[in-house]
């Protein structure tokens, strides 16, 4: 981690080092990646050539860690709030990544005003786990905003990954276990099929995370895995 670098960074920024030479701009008094982010982008089945979205994108940590995987991809990261677009921004400046990762402020709820119908091949999304008014919620307004669904919720996610994606196109979410049911049944609401279930957990506990993935008007077939391991 290394504090304050100008002209990347301002007031209580940190660049933090991704590996392999890449880095992040993250903020100790915004919303900052975990395990999730890492998961979602390992998880993701992403191809040469691809065009990508990433949704609730946040400080950009999945297009990097997207781009880091498979640099021959165009990615894009949707987010809502402009403090964070901000640094998503700089963050791809930082890492030299403009012609490769373009981030963008917009509401996941208004895509289809901002983009094309079936313009990307995959569309990623590490979207706000608790229902709105449960749970602990942060004071700061922009954590609040990503762990809650205040401004967004599932449906407008997968909604949006479906208008995104041509037929067989991908969708990639990590959420939490005990939303499962709403999951499966708001991807097959908007023609997402399941066929990809990663469950996570750690220490004899039950998977405390879960990456699925969808393909747009596929037949059913869902494959299971389960993934043992430490989780931060």
């Amino acid at each position: 981690m290394k504090l304050f670098d100008e002209p990347y960074c301002r007031g209580e920024e940190t660049i933090d080092n991704l590996g392999d030479g890449y880095s992040i701009i993250q903020s100790f008094g915004e919303f900052r990646f975990g395990t999730d982010a890492v998961k979602l982008s390992d998880f993701a089945n992403i191809k040469p050539g691809d065009r990508v979205m990433d949704l609730c994108t946040g400080t950009g940590i999945i297009p990097l860690l997207l781009h880091k995987k498979e640099p021959k991809v165009h990615i894009v990261g949707l987010e809502l709030q402009p403090q964070m677009c901000d640094m998503a921004q700089r963050s791809v400046k930082l890492n030299n990544l403009t012609s490769y990762i373009e981030i963008i402020c917009g509401d996941v709820r208004q895509v289809r005003e901002q983009f094309t119908a079936e313009s990307f091949q995959v569309v990623t999304c590490n979207p706000p786990y608790m229902k709105n008014a449960t749970g602990k919620q942060n004071r700061a307004d922009c954590v609040t905003m990503a762990r809650h669904e205040v401004c967004c919720n599932l449906e407008d996610c997968v909604a949006a990954a479906s208008y995104l994606l041509p037929s067989g196109g991908r969708f990639y979410m990590v959420h939490r276990p005990e939303r499962l049911t709403d999951i499966m049944t708001v991807m097959r609401t908007y023609n997402v099929e399941p066929k990809r279930l990663s469950l996570y957990a750690s220490g004899g506990k039950p998977p405390r995370l879960l990456v699925v993935e969808g393909q747009k008007n596929r037949n059913s077939g869902l494959l299971v895995e389960f993934q043992i391991g430490d989780m931060v």
